[in-house]
């Protein structure tokens, strides 16, 4: 049988680069304990049911392995109701990716003593790791999912973390009770902030969040807390996290588009460019709305970029071919890919800037994002 000490430290290894305290947590929290005997592996099933499940009676040494890989573990699909057959369709909890937890801790920059809010508590572990540096005491972590939040509060009492403080309810509504709170960390995809982080953060305090849209790619965003009630803050490095519950857009899902209805234009600007390079397509994103992005590759490495709208039915389908033109077909009332190329050729002329250039701020109103230095904004 595998060693789990062993698995760990072969982890921990790849995370040479946290500060100190942090990475002792990482060698001391034991991860396995916080995965649930039957998670899931994405495997293309012809049912459409893409997750299969793996039980640790059945297969213990691919479960432990699954365990401590350096990436998520699916410990949830479809809100905790998958197929007779234990198959699933999508992911709806998992333990994320070590990486970026380690990536998440070290921008929360937290010292013992401080109190933190976890919003998305998952399996616990993220939860436990704070335990350990900060004091179970000082740590609060939030779940939507009386299941998943039930888990959790088991396998932190059983490694020892029992006091840290673990409720179920909407974590958009944070966790009044305890607070207010040095750091605020989140866990799950956010789209909107809600203010109510903010206003549950002390001054000078840190909320650290995996930001996202339909287009732009997810990244960590960081705000400190202000005087006023408002909160600032630059994304950084990419983090991909399932979306907060309450704020879930529905995937399009798939139906057939007779491209042939579509009006035909060409395009010198490539489809990776709008899509695959991180600093447009977040810039695209600020701009754009409403617009789902997804590639499908061919066997000869050509593919389509395709462009949805299921809201309004619109799409755009770009072709993928060895050197420009490269074809356009657009349907539906919006012409998504006119919208795109617009909002890319205005990064371009801003010259390219990267996604450390936007400045988020969050007020009792809204949030909005503007573009430094030369002022240029848009409204999320």
């Amino acid at each position: 049988m595998a060693d789990p000490a062993e698995l760990r430290t072969r982890m921990v290894a790849k995370l040479a680069d946290l500060p100190g305290p942090w990475l002792q947590a990482f060698t001391d929290v034991p991860r396995h304990t916080f995965i649930p005997p039957l998670v899931w592996r994405q495997r293309r099933g012809v049912d459409g049911n893409d997750m299969h499940p793996l039980r640790r009676d059945e297969e213990p040494d691919e479960w432990l392995a699954v365990a401590y890989a350096n990436h998520p573990v699916d410990t949830q699909v479809d809100d905790g109701r998958p197929a007779e057959d234990g198959t699933g369709h999508e992911v709806t909890s998992s333990a994320s990716h070590p990486a970026v937890v380690a990536d998440m801790l070290a921008a929360l920059d937290a010292e013992p003593g401080m109190r933190v809010l976890e919003v998305g508590t998952g399996t616990g572990y993220n939860a436990a790791l704070l335990a350990h540096r900060l004091g179970p005491e000082n740590v609060v972590t939030v779940e939507v999912d009386p299941q998943v939040a039930d888990q959790a509060k088991a396998a932190l009492d059983a490694t020892g973390f029992g006091k840290v403080t673990v409720v179920t309810a909407d974590g958009t509504e944070g966790y009044r009770a305890n607070a207010p709170y040095d750091r605020i960390i989140v866990t799950a995809g956010v789209t909107t902030i809600p203010h109510t982080w903010i206003t549950q953060t002390v001054p000078g305090g840190r909320v650290v969040l995996p930001m996202t849209g339909t287009y732009q790619p997810p990244g960590i965003l960081t705000l400190t807390v202000h005087q006023d009630g408002t909160a600032r803050g630059r994304l950084g490095r990419p983090a991909a996290f399932m979306a907060l519950r309450a704020q879930r857009v529905p995937r399009p899902r798939g139906r057939p588009i007779d491209t042939d209805t579509g009006a035909i234009s060409s395009t010198d600007v490539h489809p990776y460019r709008i899509a695959g390079d991180r600093n447009a397509a977040v810039a695209i994103g600020m701009r754009v709305h409403g617009i789902h992005k997804h590639y499908a590759p061919t066997t000869d490495d050509t593919g389509t970029q395709w462009l949805l709208d299921p809201d309004t039915d619109s799409w755009a389908a770009i072709g993928l071919a060895p050197q420009p033109p490269y074809e356009v077909r657009q349907g539906g009332p919006r012409r998504l890919w006119d919208e795109v190329q617009t909002a890319y050729r205005w990064w371009v002329d801003q010259g390219q800037p990267d996604v450390g250039a936007w400045l988020f701020t969050v007020t009792p109103t809204g949030q909005r994002v503007e573009l430094e230095p030369n002022g240029s904004s848009g409204n999320t």
